[in-house]
């Protein structure tokens, strides 16, 4: 009793663990979604592709920190050379879907699925980190 034989998770690094196997078995990129009036969408009104810096100075809305999702913001905003400004955080990437809906900001979401009301920029390049799962002959495997 107390083995751990599978864990579903959003990590935010790609290194494995000592005694973990991964699987991939969702892999998205991520998308900036908002309003189709919102500066940021509306400055790409073909659909492109934004770099990570191109959320800087908007107000973002986001999991809270922890989440893999918003580990991955965070390095990338970093990597870019600023902080993300999460005003406003949600638990589910559909509670963040509809407070961007209501105008609140720029939502960051797996996406490209399209979301009632919203844009959606694919933030490129990024991916989805992968779940981690117990290898065999490692602690809680077979």
């Amino acid at each position: 009793m107390g083995g751990l034989d599978l864990a579903v998770a959003g990590v935010a690094d790609r290194t494995t663990p000592p005694g973990l196997a991964r699987e991939v078995f969702v892999d998205v990129p991520l998308v900036v979604a908002a309003v189709p009036e919102h500066p940021l969408v509306a400055a790409h009104p073909d659909g492109d592709a934004v770099s990570p810096a191109a959320p800087e100075g908007h107000r973002l809305i986001g999991l809270p920190r922890g989440a893999g999702m918003r580990t991955v913001l965070e390095r990338l905003c970093a990597g870019s050379g600023f902080r993300p400004q999460v005003v406003f955080e949600a638990a589910t990437p559909d509670a963040l879907a509809r407070l961007a809906a209501r105008g609140l900001g720029v939502a960051v979401l797996p996406g490209p699925d399209p979301r009632t009301g919203l844009r959606a920029l694919l933030l490129s390049p990024t991916r989805a980190p992968a779940p981690a799962r117990p290898s065999s002959g490692g602690p809680g495997g077979r």
